[in-house]
């Protein structure tokens, strides 16, 4: 199982220099992955700056989003109130926005890989043992 955060994502479908494929491609097509319930609105908002920018054109808006359609992804339900104070006491012990936490969390609830090119979510899944993808240090 791997937890996609919405920067690897990102980089993966806009083929970004940031991004290192490693036999990604063959990850995602053949292991379970979830979200936490904010991915879709964080991609869609990356997907946005990046055709107002001028960076991609509506056809490759398109096909990224048809390629993200072709993922088999498990969306996560939202934190619910009771478990906020939760959710902000793990952020503020790892150093991390709670969107960003969120992820972590879920990788650490679930025994799963996270796949993440942030780098505080990177530090903060090492010191809870959690594997990374990708494995090396960007």
């Amino acid at each position: 199982m791997i937890v996609l955060d919405a920067s690897m994502a990102i980089a993966w479908l806009l083929n970004e220099s940031s991004f290192s494929d490693e036999g990604f491609n063959e990850l995602i097509a053949t292991e379970s992955i979830v979200v936490p319930a904010h991915w879709s609105a964080e991609v869609a908002n990356a997907l946005l700056v990046n055709l107002r920018r001028k960076r991609i054109s509506e056809e490759t808006l398109a096909a990224v989003v048809g390629d993200l359609g072709a993922l088999d992804i498990s969306v996560q339900s939202a934190v619910s109130t009771g478990r906020l104070s939760d959710l902000i006491g793990f952020a503020h012990r790892h150093g991390l926005t709670s969107y960003d936490a969120a992820y972590v969390e879920l990788a650490l609830e679930r025994s799963a890989r996270l796949a993440t090119l942030d780098q505080q979510m990177r530090r903060a899944a090492a010191t809870l043992e959690i594997p990374l993808i990708p494995k090396a240090g960007i």
